[in-house]
């Protein structure tokens, strides 16, 4: 009886105490009024709260709106200008899953903005450019990279592939790669055969598989060797998977199965031969 007395006494003033130090979250949020997506996109540009700019951003991805034209301008704005990384990411992503043209086009402009003017571009953090690569991954995966930005796109993974210090970036752009079939990614995808991390290596590796057809084992030499005999054919059978390439099963349900028995084995390993 004493907490109901106390809500009583908040909700009427009395004792002195105020919903917003008796009311606890759950209760508070129950007499908030609904903000509209227009009304998120507002707070997510002008909250000097990061954790509220960024759950506007996510509210707004979330919405029925999340591809309309103004939230798609917000969420280009707030990539490109944004200060905190984790609210800029939220909006890189939504961006993407949208498909839209500007998606390629913010991306791209994030990953080069030593091209930039700090006040056009933010200079982003490695959290940041490891989204921007997995973003142009993802839309190149789709087939949303529009052919006015393939180039750049190619450049800009080849580049980040060969040097950026983050692992995480060189292997979104390692997997981006294999979605252009172009000379040059090619050679820069062997030349990341030889990264020191194992991660980068099996994603350039995969990204080759899926252009040539073909796979070397992640041995840059044999690569090297097979380029220079296939110059005017790189691409001839791309598309097609290797035997040693496949996995032991063609569908979702024969992999869930597969990963079950794999769960199985583990707990239950049989005896040794």
């Amino acid at each position: 009886m004493a907490g109901v007395f106390t809500i009583a006494a908040a909700l009427t003033g009395c004792g002195g105490a105020t919903i917003d130090s008796t009311l606890d979250a759950g209760f508070k949020k129950l007499f908030t009024p609904q903000r509209t997506p227009q009304q998120y996109m507002l707070l997510a540009v002008s909250s000097d709260d990061p954790d509220v700019r960024r759950d506007a951003v996510a509210r707004i991805s979330r919405s029925k709106d999340a591809k309309r034209d103004w939230a798609l301008k917000g969420y280009v704005a707030i990539a490109l200008l944004e200060s905190n990384a984790q609210t800029r990411c939220v909006a890189i992503r939504a961006l993407a899953r949208t498909g839209d043209i500007r998606a390629a086009d913010t991306c791209l402009k994030i990953l080069n903005h030593a091209d930039y003017p700090p006040a056009e571009v933010w200079p982003p953090v490695p959290l940041v450019r490891a989204d921007c690569a997995e973003a142009l991954a993802t839309l190149a995966q789709r087939g949303q990279v529009p052919d006015e930005y393939r180039d750049s796109a190619v450049r800009t993974l080849c580049r980040l592939l060969r040097n950026d210090t983050d692992r995480y970036v060189r292997l979104a752009a390692a997997r981006g790669l294999g979605y252009f079939p172009d000379a040059e990614a090619v050679r820069t995808l062997i030349g990341g055969l030889r990264d020191s991390e194992y991660a980068v290596v099996y994603h350039c590796e995969d990204a080759l598989v899926r252009l040539t057809g073909v796979t070397h084992n992640s041995d840059p030499a044999a690569w090297e060797v097979w380029v220079a005999e296939h110059a005017d054919g790189l691409f001839a059978r791309a598309g097609q998977i290797p035997e040693s390439r496949r996995p032991p099963y063609r569908n979702g349900f024969e992999k869930s199965m597969y990963d079950t028995r794999q769960v199985f084995l583990w707990l239950w390993p049989g005896k040794k031969e």
